[in-house]
């Protein structure tokens, strides 16, 4: 934290200097009043997460589900030519190519619409638009041996080629492959960026808690005995 004449800096909130407080207590009050907000937290996927979610609602229809990391899409679109005779001439028309990119941000929520098995493993079928019912326009999350649900496959777009698939940015260091994370014995291959260090980043599915509850310890103090 810079202090300046009159006031201090957290992350780019100015703190206004109050008589009497010293800076640093004023920064721990903003602290203290941003967790006080109800600021969610965001927590993995786990299988234990989601049995407890199951007792509450068992056909997941309320779950809201994120990614951990943005994922961008780029979609080619098929070749577009027309071939045909003008006279003794053939004449050939070619259309222009018209990239798509689809964007899932860490704040777009999905909500499951299916739920399948690859290899043993369980899939859940996530779609980020309402008008998404099915597998067909959904993205699959398959459950691996770490105990996270990771993307799998990404829905194709009718008129365009697969997509290319980035993790964060369209960088190309940041592209996704399908691959092992860790061992040729693991039962699916997943969407992961691979680094030279031999470290594996995938997109995970998270959920938010919406309450937060810091822990705090009951204290009792013994009046003593008469």
């Amino acid at each position: 934290m810079s202090q300046v004449k009159g006031h201090s800096k957290l992350r780019g909130l100015k703190l206004h200097h109050v008589p009497g407080i010293v800076p640093g207590i004023a920064a721990a009050l903003l602290l203290l009043t941003l967790v006080a907000s109800g600021c969610a937290r965001r927590l993995d996927l786990t299988p234990a997460e989601l049995t407890r979610i199951e007792e509450r609602d068992g056909d997941l229809k309320t779950l809201r589900v994120f990614p951990n990391k943005k994922l961008l899409s780029l979609y080619s679109e098929e070749e577009v030519s027309k071939t045909y005779e003008v006279g003794k001439r053939k004449v050939t028309e070619r259309g222009a190519y018209r990239p798509f990119k689809r964007i899932i941000a860490r704040k777009t929520a999905g909500k499951v619409v299916a739920r399948t098995e690859l290899n043993g493993m369980g899939v859940l079928w996530i779609a980020y638009d309402n008008d998404c019912a099915d597998t067909t326009c959904a993205y699959g999350f398959v459950l691996t041996e770490l105990g996270r649900w990771m993307l799998m496959q990404v829905p194709d777009r009718k008129g365009f080629n697969s997509p290319i698939n980035y993790r964060r940015n369209t960088f190309k260091r940041n592209t996704l492959k399908m691959t092992k994370q860790r061992s040729l014995a693991e039962a699916n291959e997943v969407f992961a960026v691979t680094r030279k260090s031999g470290k594996v980043l995938t997109v995970d599915l998270q959920i938010r808690k919406d309450t937060y509850r810091p822990t705090r310890t009951d204290v009792d103090r013994a009046r003593g005995a008469d």
